[in-house]
């Protein structure tokens, strides 16, 4: 589903990203844990192609080689990020970005009436207002709200590979347990994969990873399974910078 060689960025002469390699096949669900500042935001948006970075590597979705296609290219392949903080869109309801969206990704879907009521069941499933739909995306809305409108975004474009960067991050208990049934729902179809970037470990409770990766001064030290979610959540990431060291 996804496969990242060598993955190498940099931001004003800054470099971000050291050679980061990973695979992320179907049906999985990959924990990316490490301190701040180590670059875990920054891969999720040049995996979604943000031209503010200067990359070399290899980034290939479901098959294909994406290094020299616009992120709106990376997102009709399938690619979804749910940023850290969702920006708020002028003059642009979630209802339009939303269709406008979905039909970029089917150009056989057509149907409005079908369209709106589908995402009205989706904001009723986070407890949002149906005045989420016409209100201009994310203008005043709350982080809490702004992360649950991320996840009515996933599961309306139903994409393929999700990238989660914090999407747990300042929401309360409720919220919590919404987005992880959001998650589940989202994986419980075929041809699915999750790369989720939390610094909660409820969230991680919640949605137990098949998989789990420790990025420290932009390379992945250590991969691993659940028990390093363990680990980090016990011990903190002392262990790693030291290897790192």
């Amino acid at each position: 589903m996804l496969t990242v060689k060598n993955l190498q960025a940099t931001l004003e002469e800054t470099s971000i990203l050291r050679g980061v390699s990973l695979s992320v096949g179907s049906n999985e669900i990959h924990a990316l844990l490490g301190p701040n500042g180590s670059g875990k935001s920054t891969l999720g948006r040049v995996l979604l192609g943000d031209s503010r970075y200067t990359t070399t590597g290899e980034i290939q979705l479901c098959g294909k080689n994406v290094e020299n296609m616009e992120a709106s290219e990376r997102a009709q392949l399938g690619f979804f990020l749910a940023f850290q903080s969702p920006p708020e869109l002028d003059g642009v309801s979630a209802r339009e970005l939303l269709f406008a969206a979905k039909k970029s990704f089917d150009p056989e879907f057509h149907s409005s009436f079908r369209f709106k009521k589908g995402l009205l069941d989706k904001l009723s499933q986070f407890h949002l207002g149906e005045e989420f739909s016409e209100r201009e995306m994310n203008k005043g809305a709350s982080g809490g709200e702004r992360r649950k409108m991320e996840m009515v975004s996933l599961l309306t474009l139903n994409p393929r590979v999700a990238f989660l960067d914090e999407i747990d991050s300042g929401i309360d208990v409720d919220a919590m347990h919404s987005i992880a049934k959001g998650v589940k729902e989202f994986m419980s179809q075929e041809g699915k994969s999750v790369v989720m970037v939390s610094h909660t470990e409820k969230l991680l409770q919640l949605i137990p990873p098949t998989h789990c990766h420790i990025l420290v001064g932009g390379q992945i030290v250590q991969s691993g399974g659940p028990e390093l979610v363990q680990e980090v959540h016990k011990n903190g990431f002392e262990k790693f910078l030291k290897n790192k060291s």
